[in-house]
């Protein structure tokens, strides 16, 4: 499509500030994010994970962020799915925060670990009802003959647990990304946007600001 090529946006945010930076990248994320959801972007937790597969095909996909920790990023999904059997052969991921509205991208790189059954339990139960339904009804990532198939799974499930606890399905749970690196960019006017990464060696994190 021609008009493609004239397709641009002129940024205008300002220069980050690395000396007024967090020496832990994650306690940086945490300020940038808090600051993304006081903007009222929608789902501001909303991150492209991509992964390798056993046949060394990347995948990505849109997952949300559930947990911010001292270690890392939690996020949840079927045990069965694509990106979960991607992790078992290869837990080097990636995942990208996209906030378009504040001029703002960050980029982690890191390697995908299980979380406890029992953090999985917790914030399953603290789920909404048909939430809970939908991780028993769908067998995510396989073969959907028909869209009909799935409400009756979902219309099954929820006449099985009709006026009981959904109890924990263990073929669910999450994720921790112990991050290795990552980068925050800062969108500014004439394509000089700003680039901050932090890249971690012998449990340290070293600080350097990249050409844009």
């Amino acid at each position: 499509m021609k008009e493609l090529k004239n397709l641009r946006v002129d940024y205008s945010g300002d220069l980050i500030d690395i000396k007024k930076l967090k020496n832990n990248p994650i306690k940086q994320f945490e300020i940038w994010f808090k600051n993304a959801k006081k903007e009222n972007i929608i789902e501001p937790n909303a991150m492209i994970l991509s992964t390798i597969s056993k046949n060394n095909l990347l995948n990505s996909r849109t997952v949300l962020l559930k947990n911010i920790t001292d270690k890392g990023l939690v996020f949840f999904t079927n045990y069965e799915s694509i990106k979960a059997n991607d992790i078992m052969h290869n837990n080097n991921v990636s995942v990208v925060f996209l906030w378009k509205k504040i001029e703002r991208q960050v980029i982690i790189k890191g390697k995908a670990v299980k979380i406890t059954k029992r953090d999985s339990k917790k914030y399953f139960d603290s789920r909404p009802e048909k939430s809970k339904i939908a991780a028993w009804a769908s067998k995510q990532s396989k073969e959907l003959h028909n869209s009909s198939d799935l409400l009756k799974r979902f219309k099954n499930f929820e006449n099985k647990f009709k006026n009981k606890l959904i109890p924990y399905p263990d073929f669910w749970g999450g994720y921790i990304i112990h991050p290795n690196s990552i980068e925050f960019w800062q969108g500014r006017s004439s394509r000089m946007h700003d680039r901050i990464l932090y890249e971690k060696e012998k449990n340290k994190w070293n600080i350097n600001r990249l050409y844009p």
